[in-house]
């Protein structure tokens, strides 16, 4: 009975020893994914969940990220589009309907859910950043709060684990959730820099006009 005793007392105090380390080594991940990446690339999967709780859309594809202000949203399934940000302007580009939209970036940040993450910087430089309760999975959550208001998306949870960013969800004005798990996610490697400029294929219909 005592050497059960001391086995549940050596788990316990080893859990609270535990814990607040990595509570800090997840701080420490969120801190080096804003300030210490320069490009990032992987697979995801997406869900946009409404304010009743029903799954509205799921789709799947792939993401790259050059810091600052370029990136590219590919998305495979169910259906083809693609968001790229070149710098300067965004492009929507939706294959089924042969249509792409642009617009200046300024405009657009709201456009894809990686367009809160294009900035270099210090996290606190550009959120409000709060620890979250812990789910029960190897991951540390954060909530981060935009300090400027000129996004759809009103807050942003991103779950860390001692690789790095894995999952995201997205809280927007309009009470919807987009839940984002990356897959294979790399960071701080060389990427096409074709992947970051579009041009309109011939034929669709172009709304909008670059900057």
């Amino acid at each position: 009975m005592k050497t059960m005793f001391a086995k549940v007392l050596l788990t316990l105090c080893a859990t609270a020893l535990i814990s607040p380390v990595w509570a800090e080594g997840g701080r420490q991940k969120l801190d080096e994914f804003f300030a210490g990446v320069d490009t990032m690339q992987s697979a995801f999967t997406q869900q946009v969940i409404d304010d009743k709780g029903k799954v509205r859309q799921s789709s799947s594809g792939n993401v790259y990220l050059s810091r600052p202000g370029k990136f590219r949203w590919e998305y495979a399934a169910p259906d083809k589009h693609q968001i790229v940000a070149d710098g300067k302007n965004v492009w929507v580009y939706d294959v089924e309907l042969d249509q792409v939209t642009v617009k200046p970036m300024k405009q657009a940040l709201s456009a894809a859910p990686v367009g809160l993450l294009t900035q270099k910087q210090k996290v606190e430089q550009q959120f409000n950043v709060e620890d979250m309760d812990a789910d029960g999975s190897n991951l540390e959550w954060f909530r981060l709060t935009p300090h400027k208001k000129d996004s759809d998306f009103t807050s942003m949870d991103l779950g860390v684990s001692a690789s790095g960013v894995e999952e995201m969800i997205l809280n927007d004005k309009f009470g919807q959730m987009t839940y984002i798990k990356f897959q294979g996610l790399r960071t701080n490697v060389d990427i096409d820099t074709g992947n970051f400029t579009f041009t309109p294929p011939k034929g669709v219909d172009v709304i909008g006009k670059a900057s």
